[in-house]
C-alpha cells in the first residue's frame, strides 16, 4: 500500500505574494487593480454556465438538458434527465430523475425516484445503477440505504487502493 500526498502547486507562490503585497482590509478597489488577487471575467462562471455544466456529462461532455446521451458512457447510462423506473423497467409508469451530484461524483448514472410496484427490499450488496430519493425511503429502510452506500464507498476505496 502506498501513501500519496496532495499539494497545491501555487500555494507557496500565493502565500509569498500575500506577504509582499501591501494590501490590507482597508485597501480600495484601485489598490486591487494589478494585484495578484485580480479576478478575470473569463474565470467567473454565471449561474447559467454552472447550470449548463451540471446538466452535462463530465465524462463524455454531452448535454443531458438537451436530451443528448452517449450509450457507451457509464455516467450517461443511456438516458438524459429522466428515465422510466429502473426497478420494474417502467411497468409502474413512474419516471425517475437524474441525481446530478451522485452521477458526477461517481461517474455512473444515478437516479432518484420510487417504484410503487416494488417496495424497497433489495439487499445492500446489490449494486443498482440507481439511488432512491431519501424522501421515498421509509424510516425503517434508512439504515439499509446507509449500509448500501457505505459498502459501495468501501468497494470503491478498495479498488482505488489496489490500483495504486
Amino acid at each position: 500500500m502506498s501513501v500519496a500526498s496532495v499539494q497545491a502547486p501555487h500555494l507557496a507562490e500565493l502565500c509569498s505574494s500575500i506577504g509582499r503585497s501591501s494590501l490590507s482590509v482597508s485597501s480600495s478597489v484601485s489598490d486591487l487593480v494589478g494585484s495578484p488577487f485580480e479576478i478575470s471575467a473569463d474565470n467567473v462562471l454565471t449561474i447559467e454556465d454552472l447550470r449548463m455544466q451540471m446538466g452535462s456529462c463530465f465524462t463524455c461532455g454531452v448535454s443531458w438538458a438537451e436530451d443528448h446521451v452517449s450509450l457507451d458512457c457509464s455516467e450517461c447510462g443511456g438516458y438524459g434527465l429522466e428515465r422510466p423506473c429502473p426497478l420494474c423497467d417502467g411497468n409502474c409508469g413512474s419516471t425517475w430523475k437524474r441525481d446530478f451530484t451522485m452521477s458526477h461524483a461517481s461517474g455512473k448514472a444515478r437516479w432518484q425516484g420510487s417504484c410503487p410496484s416494488h417496495p424497497i427490499s433489495y439487499p445492500p450488496s446489490l449494486v443498482l445503477p440507481t439511488i432512491v430519493a431519501p424522501a421515498a425511503v421509509p424510516p425503517t429502510c434508512g439504515a439499509t440505504r446507509n449500509q448500501f452506500l457505505a459498502q459501495e464507498l468501501c468497494a470503491r476505496l478498495e479498488k482505488l487502493s489496489t490500483q495504486t
